[in-house]
């Protein structure tokens, strides 16, 4: 898969007015990125959330995505969480401005599916430099390698345990780093298929 994404305005998206006007903008502000259905996991991280808040602990999420399908009784909760627009922000239609802007802001990209093909956020944000935490998927460590912070969890009580693990390495700089995370530009990817096919055809 290629990953050409345009940081050409970043800067400039970084300083500008894209986000909302939020309290406590030093926050730790966790980012989910993707359309909300069942297989990406926004029900047990919205689950998660309300633990640590419900433990007075102050952290935030974001997250971007569309309304996908059976997530219907999820958006009513979210909608009318006592949290929403402070500490917890859901953006149904976020240009790409906000986006951008939404990925310099944050403190950490957290990737929950329980399934998937690639995971082009991890790549965006590594990009970015900004660090992730990710579900142990075989295709995660395959794009992520050393460079995010890996979790299991089968509840959201284990998921909130690991977010305060990495709030404490955050706290002391100990996080992986995302910055050193490979990837391809659509260009690296096509040569590849080539040489894979040309390959294939030289063979007897």
């Amino acid at each position: 898969m290629g990953a050409d994404l345009d940081n050409a305005d970043s800067q400039a998206v970084q300083n500008s007015n894209a986000l909302p006007k939020i309290d406590n903008s030093a926050l730790p502000t966790f980012l989910m990125v993707g359309t909300i259905e069942p297989r990406k996991g926004h029900q047990q991280v919205f689950e998660a959330f309300q633990l640590l808040w419900n433990q007075g602990i102050a952290v935030r999420l974001v997250i971007i995505g569309r309304v996908g399908w059976n997530v219907e009784p999820l958006i009513k909760e979210i909608e009318s969480h006592e949290q929403i627009n402070k500490n917890l922000i859901w953006l149904n239609n976020s240009s790409d401005q906000v986006l951008e802007a939404w990925y310099h802001h944050a403190s950490a990209l957290i990737a929950a599916s329980y399934g998937e093909g690639f995971g082009l956020p991890l790549i965006e944000a590594a990009q970015r430099k900004l660090p992730v935490l990710a579900r142990d998927l075989p295709v995660f460590r395959e794009v992520a390698g050393n460079h995010a912070f890996y979790f299991r969890a089968d509840n959201p009580s284990e998921l909130a345990r690991a977010i305060q693990t990495w709030l404490q390495l955050f706290a002391s700089n100990q996080h992986p780093q995302s910055e050193a995370m490979p990837w391809l530009s659509w260009e690296d990817s096509t040569n590849q298929l080539k040489i894979a096919m040309e390959i294939e055809v030289q063979q007897p």
